[in-house]
This record gives structure tokens, C-alpha cells and sequence, in this order.
């Protein structure tokens, strides 16, 4: 099954002004449909992460309000053949870990920002970067810390899990820009994307989300005077269903690639083990 989502027919208008550094792209992304029941998060595991929380932890995969208002959608802009270029925020990244949860559950940066890692926990914490493009990292927090500079750790633009593995639950997703254009979705659903240094023109906004679009829904834009409003962007609710189906698949996929790579790699020597192994088994038949 392919993953659907659903764009409304966005209403563009131009902003009247000229462009400043308070021009933006901005819009709201929303749920189409009855968001799934979250999981209760299960920290029975360490007695201090579960006194930490007096009511149950949600699961945040997906965070949607009463009407749909969608939070934690990365929303950022590319343009084909374009190199788009911008000061990195002076502001630094910045991923703290609280009551056991990693906070911001989806962080969005820019290569060349800095990024600082906090443990606001007065335990031991482990921060463990999936990285595949960027220097990937693994090391503990015992105690509180405010803050571990990740020197050198963010070069190339890469989306990335950092998990902690005392912690199996805690989970952050990392998304990497080489631009400033971009902006992740807050609790109302609602996004500004600063416009500082773009130029007026086309552009594709593209919106991620790690359940209901993981491979990214991309929307024509025009960009006028430093500024767009997108009227809504809506993603269906059952895209999360329609994705589970496809990682289904797609594992079944990498494990016989796995295995026929293991094959290749061995001589030969598995797959014939293996057909010895079919052979017995049929003989026995």
C-alpha cells in the first residue's frame, strides 16, 4: 500500500509589505481523519523515570489536537537547481532530556549551528546518535548536565534518530537543513518559516512527519516580497496505517538483500548450505 496524503489546494497570497526579517512563510498543518489512540508510554522499567510523571506519558509519534492540529511536522522549503543559502541561527539547537522523554521529540537545525545536548535528569542518561551521513556519537550523562557541545558532530544535512539506550522509549528525530528555511510545526499545528535572505521566487515546500510522511509531501509554492501563507496542508490519517504496511514489506525486502549479500560476500558458501538444507528437508518429505 502507498502512502496517501491529502494537500488541500493551497491558497497562496502575497505579502503587501516589503520583505524584512520578519517576512515568513507560514501555514498550518492538520490531521485528515481520527488521529490513532496513543500508546502509554511503559517506564516501569526505572522507578525514577516513572515517579517523575504523576499522570501516564503519551506516546508522541503522532500529536494531534482536538480538530487535527498536527505538531512535530518538519516544513521546509528546496528549490531545483537553486542553491539556497542563509546565516545559520545564532541560537543554538538544543536537546535536553526531562522526566526520561527527550525534548524536542523532532528537532530541526542547520549545518554550521550549534548543537547542545542537556540532561536535566538527575540520573544517568545515554545519548546515542543513528547517524549514517554525519560523525555518529554514543555517551553517557550520569548526572545533570547543562549542556554538551557536539563539536564537529552536525557536517551534512542528514534526518536521524538519537535514542538512549538505558532508556529503550526515549527517541528524538534529528532533521538537518543546509539552509535556514525550515520550521517544525508547534502544538496548534501552526509553522513560520523566516525568509531572511530568500530571494522572491518558486520554491517546493516540502512536509515530513516520522508516521505519516516519512517520505516527504511537497507542495508548490510562491514566495513574494519575502513572504506566503499557506492556507492549510492536510495529511490523512490512515497514511500512518498505509506506512506500517509498507515497512512490513520493505523489511521482507532487506532481509533477502541481507541474505543475498551475505551469499556474495561468503563465496557462495551459505547458499549452497542452504540448498543442501531445502534438499534434506525435501527428502524427508
Amino acid at each position: 500500500m502507498k502512502l496517501h496524503a491529502l494537500l488541500t489546494a493551497a491558497t497562496l497570497s502575497a505579502g503587501l509589505c516589503a520583505g524584512t526579517a520578519s517576512a515568513q512563510i507560514t501555514g498550518k498543518v492538520t490531521l485528515d481523519g481520527k488521529a490513532p489512540e496513543p500508546e502509554q508510554v511503559n517506564m516501569a522499567a526505572d522507578a525514577k523515570c516513572a515517579a517523575a510523571h504523576p499522570d501516564p506519558v503519551m506516546d508522541e509519534s503522532i500529536v494531534a489536537g482536538e480538530n487535527g492540529e498536527l505538531a512535530n511536522v518538519v516544513v521546509s522549503i528546496s528549490a531545483e537547481g537553486k542553491e539556497l543559502k542563509g546565516e545559520a541561527p545564532k541560537e543554538p539547537a538544543v536537546l535536553d532530556q526531562v522526566g526520561c522523554q527527550y525534548t524536542p521529540h523532532v528537532l530541526a537545525m542547520m549545518v554550521g549551528q550549534d548543537f547542545v545536548v542537556k540532561n536535566s535528569d538527575p540520573f544517568l542518561h545515554n545519548v546515542h546518535s543513528l547517524a549514517l551521513d554525519n560523525p555518529a556519537f554514543n555517551f553517557g550523562q550520569p548526572n545533570k548536565d547543562p549542556g554538551k557541545k557536539m563539536t564537529n558532530s552536525i557536517k551534512v544535512t542528514e534526518r536521524f534518530v538519537i535514542k538512549c539506550d538505558v532508556h529503550p522509549w526515549m527517541i528524538s528525530h534529528v532533521n538537518v537543513f543546509e539552509h535556514p528555511f525550515f520550521a517544525v510545526t508547534k502544538e496548534d499545528g501552526t509553522f513560520s518559516i523566516p525568509t531572511k535572505g530568500l530571494e522572491d521566487g518558486s520554491y517546493t515546500l516540502e512536509i515530513w512527519h516520522e508516521k505519516l510522511a516519512a517520505e516527504p509531501i511537497t507542495q508548490e509554492i510562491e514566495v513574494k516580497d519575502g513572504k506566503a501563507t499557506i492556507e492549510e496542508i492536510k495529511i490523512m490519517a490512515d497514511a500512518a496505517e498505509a506506512r506500517a504496511d509498507d515497512a512490513a514489506g520493505e523489511g521482507d525486502v532487506k532481509l533477502v538483500s541481507a541474505e543475498a549479500e551475505a551469499c556474495k560476500t561468503s563465496g557462495g558458501a551459505c547458499c549452497a548450505k542452504k540448498a543442501e538444507g531445502a534438499a534434506q528437508v525435501a527428502k524427508s518429505n
